[in-house]
């Protein structure tokens, strides 16, 4: 896909917003009609408030027009405002299940969020909760539901509510493998890696985390997961990118090479890295390893550019200044889906082999469980 100038303007914004430094200015100024596009892919992509950001690193001359501007600051100030709700929540959760003897563990979200420079500019989405064992996870259920509150049944055997305003899901796996032959050597994984969990303040309150590696490898196998099935987008990449800033210095680069050859995902991570550098602009200075020569990620950064967030919206970037309208679940998305998943085995074979039948079987299994 050949980007043509706001696009390419949005991506010089978006890069100066995620890492903090001088865009250039090659590309400005920008129409009225291209200020809207750009701030339409930005909400396609939920990167509003990091590409604000970039603006907000241009000369005043270069700024977009009053009107667009104004739309600009009152969705990021929404954004802020949900973060800080999110926050609240998280707290009230998590002192709740500590008040029952329930151990948990934050995963993504507001985690990953703490890894940008602004926090409260990343677009929040779930509360993802991890329980260490199946009872911890059980009665984590058993608690939400004698409050009087609905849990739906998940794929993967996740459970998931509405908890104030915000999606909370459960979760008993933390690492999005489906391999079953993997699963000694991830529960070896998640015994050694126990002792250097992390610790998030948020309204003064300290919530367990993953250890470095583990969140490193949680974000990067979610990301394939979803392009492997329903899509991701700019955001969950920009994600990855700052997870890679904020631990590079406390990860061991053999010991996190070893852990993704031992998930099968080698090569897909290096096509990651392949993209993160040569599209979001990253440091290679944050790479565990160094990018492979032979990785061609422009076909990946397509298909990005046409799903938009986790996939739902359709359709290549074009001129149009229309908003977003939701992709509808033709027998064209369907075969597109198809091709897409086809182009990843070679990158994670075994993942894409295991994702349908663990998805299958269980929703089956949740016929019979409660």
């Amino acid at each position: 896909m050949e980007l043509y100038a706001p696009y390419q303007s949005f991506f010089t914004l978006l890069r100066a917003g995620l890492w903090n430094r001088e865009p250039d200015c090659d590309g400005f100024p920008l129409s009225s009609d291209e200020w809207k596009q750009v701030y339409m892919w930005a909400c396609k992509q939920t990167v509003e408030g990091i590409v604000y950001d970039g603006i907000m690193r241009l000369p005043d001359r270069l700024f977009p027009p009053k009107d667009v501007l104004l739309n600009w600051v009152v969705k990021v100030d929404s954004i802020e405002k949900r973060n800080l709700r999110m926050n609240k929540v998280i707290s009230e959760l998590y002192n709740l299940f500590a008040l029952h003897q329930i151990a948990v563990r934050l995963v993504k979200g507001q985690g990953v969020a703490a890894c940008y420079d602004n926090p409260s500019h990343r677009v929040c989405g779930d509360i993802d909760w991890y329980f260490t064992d199946k009872k911890q996870f059980n009665s984590a259920n058993k608690l939400i539901r004698e409050r009087g509150i609905s849990i739906e049944k998940q794929a993967k055997f996740s459970r998931s509510y509405v908890w104030k305003g915000f999606v909370v899901e459960h979760h008993s796996r933390l690492l999005d493998i489906d391999n079953p032959f993997c699963i000694p050597y991830m529960r070896r994984l998640l015994q050694s890696e126990s002792a250097s969990s992390m610790q998030l303040n948020l309204n003064n309150q300290q919530i367990a985390l993953p250890s470095p590696l583990l969140t490193h490898s949680s974000v990067n196998a979610h990301i394939l997961k979803h392009l492997l099935t329903s899509g991701v987008g700019i955001r969950q990449l920009c994600d990855s990118a700052r997870v890679y800033k904020a631990y590079h210095q406390q990860i061991e680069p053999d010991a996190l090479k070893k852990m993704y050859r031992k998930l099968g995902i080698l090569r897909w991570i290096q096509l990651l890295n392949s993209l993160l550098v040569n599209h979001l602009g990253m440091p290679e200075d944050y790479l565990p390893f160094p990018v492979a020569s032979n990785q061609q990620p422009g076909r990946m950064m397509n298909d990005v550019l046409q799903g938009g967030n986790f996939g739902l919206y359709g359709g290549p970037a074009s001129k149009s200044t229309d908003a977003p309208q939701m992709q509808k679940k033709t027998w064209l998305h369907w075969i597109e889906r198809l091709i897409r998943y086809i182009r990843y085995v070679h990158y994670a074979p075994a993942e894409a082999c295991w994702n349908p039948v663990i998805v299958v079987y269980s929703h089956c299994k949740n016929w019979f469980v409660s």
